[in-house]
């Protein structure tokens, strides 16, 4: 149901997510010395949801489905029946291990045969430890591949959420998602996850990425210049910032506020779109463990973003909660068995278009 009863029902709908990468405490990737405690926050976060009327959904990791406390509040939080839980791969601390993990940190950059070991070993770990059978997933520090959908798709993982439109993470040794659709599209395990293939049979639920000026038909163009090389000398994307010309804003209330987050949105809900995501981490909301909540008030800073993130999207869109899978459901586009092209799918009628499937 809508949560905003009674008011005009002039105002565009949009769905909302937020999703929780949940995590062991350790922000560097680590294999030794790993800890949970962060995960006794989420509790209270989810307490903050069911207050807001929004709903959680929470990917989670090997450590923290595999270690008893941590294990017992997930199970908790789920019979609540309000929020989904997810499988995040962190391919450094997954077994079984290989040797190898130390220097990889980017799933994709593993051999298929690995990418697949480690999920079925995620799955299994949820299964017996959770007593949760996930439908939706988020590689870690969204080093998403080919041959991680392929993964997905022979375990019947029909829901991804690793792409960040508009962001290239190439600098970390992860892959470029400029040129992905900036909703929800189609893979099917072939060529690069940028492209929607109307037959996939996985549904990609992107994290919300867009600029607070111009039309979002614009926005992949902008991005692809900032990604230049000679933009990226002239640091061009912080002298656009800064001169009030335009602002990338990733929709998390770790480095965003929420009226930063707001423009971005309006941007999307006049445009058209029906669904917005936003994301964070649960290491951010235990002090001193992430560079995003350093401090307590770094933590409340966080919560604060949130509520008047969510608060301020009513003032204009009628806002329909769901999780993940929910929105995997209720918003990607319908699965096509004769290749049509993604342009024809009314899904993507909003003007916020996917590339084609050469592209």
């Amino acid at each position: 149901m809508p949560l905003n009863r009674g008011r005009d029902e002039r105002l565009p709908r949009v769905g909302l997510s937020i999703s929780i990468d949940t995590e062991e405490d350790n922000w560097d990737p680590a294999v030794d010395d790993i800890t949970v405690r962060n995960i006794g926050e989420i509790p209270k976060i989810e307490s903050m949801f069911r207050a807001l009327g929004v709903k959680g959904t929470y990917f989670v990791t090997y450590q923290v489905a595999a270690t008893a406390e941590s294990a017992a509040i997930i199970r908790d939080v789920h019979a609540s029946g309000r929020c989904e839980v997810g499988m995040h791969l962190h391919p450094w601390n997954t077994p079984p291990e290989f040797g190898i993990e130390p220097r990889i940190t980017m799933l994709r950059d593993y051999p298929s045969e690995i990418q697949q070991q480690k999920l079925e070993r995620l799955l299994e770990t949820f299964r017996t430890s959770l007593g949760i059978a996930p439908t939706s997933f988020r590689a870690g520090r969204f080093g998403v591949g080919r041959a991680t959908i392929e993964a997905l798709i022979r375990n019947g993982i029909h829901v991804d959420s690793s792409v960040t439109p508009l962001l290239s993470w190439e600098g970390q040794g992860g892959p470029s998602f400029i040129g992905a659709p900036n909703l929800l599209y189609r893979l099917d395990g072939s060529d690069n996850v940028r492209s929607h293939y109307a037959s996939g049979i996985v549904v990609e639920v992107p994290v919300t990425v867009g600029f607070t000026r111009f039309h979002p038909d614009s926005w992949t163009r902008i991005a692809a210049l900032f990604a230049t090389p000679v933009a990226r000398r002239l640091h061009l994307p912080g002298f656009a910032y800064r001169t009030g010309i335009v602002q990338r804003v990733i929709l998390t209330p770790e480095t965003y506020s929420a009226e930063e987050m707001l423009r971005v949105s309006r941007r999307f809900v006049e445009a058209g779109a029906p669904y917005l995501h936003m994301y964070l981490h649960s290491s951010s909301l235990l002090a001193g463990l992430t560079p995003f909540g350093e401090t307590q008030e770094g933590v409340e800073r966080i919560y604060d973003a949130i509520r008047g993130f969510v608060g301020g999207l009513r003032e204009f869109a009628v806002v329909e909660p769901c999780t993940v899978s929910e929105a995997a459901d209720r918003y990607g586009p319908p699965r096509s068995m004769d290749g049509e092209s993604s342009s024809r799918d009314p899904k993507f009628g909003t003007g916020i278009r996917p590339v084609d499937a050469t592209g």
